[in-house]
């Protein structure tokens, strides 16, 4: 099976973090970047590269006004294969959920003191298709009560998704080549969340990057629906 890492972060070291998310066993990764201009400079640098894994670029919406978050994913959608929202506000989190042309929720528990989720919002993300993350290097770079804090936050976060079956991705969210984590890391990862190992494997494939290459392809009409 192939497996696609969903959140990295490459602006410390590119070449690196492509040999290294080769290595791990990774056929694809997702470069997310919070403006067009840093994603421009990464695909230029790209250039000379010719990674072996499947490279695309993800768009981070970073906002603590729920109004912005379909405004700004609207205006993106078709210039960007993946759209992610930076949670933790709890209306931020909601609107994600609400927004069909988002991809994934990250962080939704984020400097909260809940799970940042509730029964409502997983039943919305379902319905829209949002992926729900559970980022590991939240995990990875906390201590003590704060990482209790988190892990108590993500299975909570878990339950749901489990009940309301509502898509997610389970992600590096790396900075640098030493923060990845190979796919069978991330996979006992989310069984330790009590996810089920069949759901982790098919939410690790390259399922969100295809439909939205379909999408951008200009046949795409709606999920399951193209022009032929």
């Amino acid at each position: 099976m192939i497996f696609y890492e969903y959140h990295l972060h490459p602006e410390i070291d590119l070449e690196g973090m492509l040999k290294t998310s080769e290595k791990l066993g990774w056929k694809g990764v997702c470069l997310v970047c919070k403006s067009l201009e840093s994603m421009e400079e990464l695909k230029k640098r790209l250039l000379n590269m010719r990674p072996a894994n499947d490279v695309f670029f993800g768009y981070r919406i970073e906002t603590n006004q729920p109004e912005n978050v379909q405004k700004t994913a609207r205006k993106m959608r078709k210039r960007v294969e993946i759209i992610i929202v930076q949670g933790g506000d709890i209306e931020v989190n909601r609107a994600a959920c609400e927004t069909s042309e988002i991809d994934i929720l990250s962080h939704p528990e984020m400097g909260r003191k809940d799970s940042g989720l509730d029964y409502v919002m997983a039943k919305l993300a379902k319905g829209n298709n949002v992926a729900i993350e559970f980022n590991f290097r939240n995990v990875l770079f906390s201590s003590k009560k704060t990482r209790s804090d988190i892990l108590s936050s993500m299975l909570e976060n878990a339950k749901l998704v489990r009940k309301y079956k509502t898509p997610f991705v389970l992600t590096s969210g790396a900075l640098e080549p030493y923060d990845l984590r190979s796919p069978s890391e991330l996979i006992s990862f989310g069984r330790i969340l009590g996810l089920n190992t069949k759901d982790i494997k098919e939410n690790l494939s390259d399922r969100i990057i295809r439909e939205n290459r379909k999408r951008l392809g200009g046949k795409w009409i709606m999920p399951g629906v193209e022009i032929e």
